[in-house]
This record gives C-alpha cells, structure tokens and sequence, in this order.
C-alpha cells in the first residue's frame, strides 16, 4: 500500500512539474495573446463607434454611396498588390529562364559586355490589366444574420416611384452593421426605419423601373430596368375614385367599388394570359384615390401605349337612362390609330362582351386625365348607377367579369392594331 502511494505520489510530482515547465515557457506567449485579443476587441469597438458617428451624419443615400466608395478603393488597393505580385512572379520566372539557358553567363571576347547588355535589355513581359468589378448588380443589400432573400419583401408602388424593402432582423443599426453598396444614379432619395425588430428601406427612384431580384444565403441583390426594356407593349388601367372619393353613389353602393371590382378581374385576365411582352399598369388595386394627375403621369412616365379609365355613369332624374358610352379626346390629333379609334373598339368589345345597350363615344376633352395622355386614351363608363335594372348587373360579380373580358379584349385588339399600323409604316 505504502509503495503504491509513493508511487502515485512521484507519478504526480512529475506531472504536475511537467505542467509547471510547461505553463513557465508558454505563459509570456499566453499572455501576449489574451492582451492582443483584449486590444483587438478595443480597437474593433472604436472602429464600430467611430463608423457609426460618422454614418449616423448621411442619409441612406449617402451611405450608399459612401459604401460603395470605400468597397471600389479597397478592391483597387487589391487589384494593384495582386498586379504587383504577378509581375515579382513573372520577373522571377523570367530570371530563372536566363539563369537555365547561360548559367556562367560566358562573355563574347570580342564584346564583352554582349551578354550583360543582353540580358539587361529584357523587360518582363507586361501584364494585361484586368477591369475593375466590385458589384455584379446593381444593388445589393447584406442580409442580417438568420435571414435568407425567400424572406425578404420587395413592393413596387409605380404611382409613386417607390421600392419599399422589407428586411426581417434589421433594427436601426442595419444600415450601420451590414454592407449596402449600389448604383445611385437612378435613385432620387432612400430612406430607412425599423420597428419591431424588422427594417424597411424606402427607394424613390428618379423614373418608374422594374426591380428585379435574386439572393444567396448572404445578400439580396437588385436590378432596376425600364418597363420599355421588359415589355414590347405597356398599358395602364386605372380604376375611377376611390379613398374619400365615392364617385356616383346609389343607396349603399359606391362607383369606387364597382370600378375595382372590374379592374380586378381585368388584372386576373391578363395574370392568366401568360403574356409576359404585354407590361399592364394600374393606378390602384386597392381603395386609395392618386390624385387626377398622378394617374395620367403613370401613363405618360411609363409611355404607354394605352391608357383606359373604368368608370360607372349617373344622370339625375332619369332612371330609365342605360348603356354603355366611352369618352375620348375630340381635339387630340388625328393619327393612324387614335384615342377615337380606341374608344370605339371599347364601346364594340364591352357592349358586345355583357349585352348591353351600345350607346355612343362622348367628347371627353374637357375631362384631365383625357385631355393629358399622351397614349390612346379612353373612359368607358359601363352602365348607370341611378338606373335599379343596371345598378343590380353592375354590382354583380358575374357581370363585371363580362365587363373585365370586353375591356381586355378591347385593350388586346387595340394593339394589334397598333402592331399591324407600325408593320406597314415600316
């Protein structure tokens, strides 16, 4: 028993004498580490703190840039050491090679100084510059850790020129901690807020584009292109009133209602077509009411091909008054097709499309987003809401689904029309 414990007791010893050399010739070593880690986190924290005063004094936009500025410098920065590297490489390559064909580096006797003249004159090859490649998009936008692109939300309002990003796990450090680079050139203002943990990044851009986005597990990434690069035709279909602004009324029902409701159904229509070289447009799909001159402007920002307006009719007095009438621009120029020509082939398709009385186009001049559409332009009021007979058709989901189908083969047509015209101008 005794000699066991000595023996436990010198096993241990030894152990622990070898620990203590151990710990003697590695502790300095140790120690130098835990203060370089100590100061490195010091240094990263007033770097994050020096970063952030400096940012919180830009805008979104600014920082854009900012960004973007800092990420192309340092990339030159590594363009030109890895430029460096490559030509110490190939001037040692070179070297070498001179070295293998004249080891002794013998001398003419007759020149002496041929070979060293010779060798000397030999530059190393120049390296082809390489460009410059910093984004591969437009824009793109480090996503927060634990967020993948599938979550994030991207809304275009074309009304207003708007792309509104919705980023979860962004608080109001994100545009601080996470690198946002991009292209400013066609974006007018930006504009970041969080709540809730979520953040959302506000974009107006100077014209109406189409955001297009891709992503991998680290960034979001984004495109803006015209409409006019996308699509081969663009229409846009506005719904009348809306918001504080019923339109015609009748006991409890409300024109705003009955024009979404048909507009709706136009956008299904085309959704389902498939035909991704036709672009449609709307002013609203909800109950909000843009102002008379953003409709028009969406169609003439956009340079539509076709602007149609979705309207209910009323005249007091006569509730036996029916049908459905289109107004058009009568001054507007007269040209191969025109809003005249387009308001007739929608008072053709939509009567023929619900059965209803045709009755006849209506100057329309005088009304603003007629007069100021520079696209074939037309208002096509689908029937009277004073009269009890076309009032229960106009709020009956089965007839506006008729009305939608007239108007969307009129608006079909109309550009094939368009199509056929521009064929034999040419």
């Amino acid at each position: 028993m005794e000699k066991r414990l000595v023996r436990y007791t010198t096993i241990f010893t030894c152990l622990f004498s070898v620990f203590a050399c151990v710990a003697v010739w590695f502790l300095p070593a140790l120690e130098r580490s835990v203060e370089d880690f100590a100061q490195g986190m010091i240094r990263e924290r007033r770097e994050r703190e020096e970063r952030y005063a400096l940012l919180e004094q830009m805008t979104a936009l600014e920082i854009l840039d900012y960004n973007t500025k800092q990420v192309q410098a340092q990339a030159r920065i590594e363009q030109e050491q890895a430029r460096k590297e490559q030509e110490e490489k190939a001037q040692a390559e070179n070297a070498n090679q001179a070295e293998s064909k004249n080891p002794k580096n013998p001398k003419n006797p007759e020149n002496p100084n041929e070979s060293e003249d010779s060798n000397a004159s030999q530059e190393p090859e120049k390296l082809p510059e390489v460009a410059l490649q910093v984004m591969t998009h437009q824009m793109q936008l480090e996503l927060p850790k634990g967020t993948d692109g599938s979550q994030v939300q991207v809304i275009q309002d074309y009304m207003n020129r708007q792309i509104r990003i919705g980023i979860p796990r962004a608080d109001d450090k994100y545009l601080y901690d996470y690198q946002m680079i991009g292209e400013s050139e066609k974006i007018e203002s930006m504009d970041y807020t969080s709540s809730g943990g979520n953040g959302m990044l506000s974009l107006t851009m100077k014209n109406i584009v189409e955001a297009q986005t891709s992503s991998d597990e680290n960034y979001l990434y984004l495109d803006f292109k015209s409409p006019k690069e996308l699509y081969d035709r663009i229409i846009v279909v506005d719904a009348g009133h809306g918001g504080s602004d019923p339109g015609a009324v009748s006991a409890q029902y409300y024109e705003k209602h009955m024009t979404l409701a048909v507009v709706q159904k136009i956008k299904e229509l085309f959704d389902r077509s498939g035909d991704r070289t036709i672009g449609v447009y709307y002013t609203r799909l909800d109950d909000s009411d843009p102002s008379l001159s953003g409709r028009v402007a969406l169609a003439n920002n956009l340079d539509a091909d076709l602007f149609v307006s979705i309207h209910i009719n009323s005249v007091n007095g006569d509730a036996s008054v029916q049908g459905i009438e289109v107004m058009y621009d009568e001054l507007a120029a007269d040209t191969a097709f025109d809003t005249q020509d387009f308001a007739q082939i929608c008072l053709d398709e939509t009567t023929k499309a619900t059965g209803a009385v045709k009755r006849h186009l209506v100057n329309g001049h005088q009304i603003h987003i007629i007069r100021n559409s520079r696209a074939p332009a037309a208002l096509i009021e689908l029937g009277f809401i004073n009269n009890p007979m076309e009032l229960a058709n106009l709020i009956d989901p089965s007839y506006q689904q008729k009305a939608a189908e007239g108007v969307y083969h009129a608006l079909v047509r109309s550009l094939k029309r368009i199509e056929r015209i521009e064929k034999n101008q040419t």
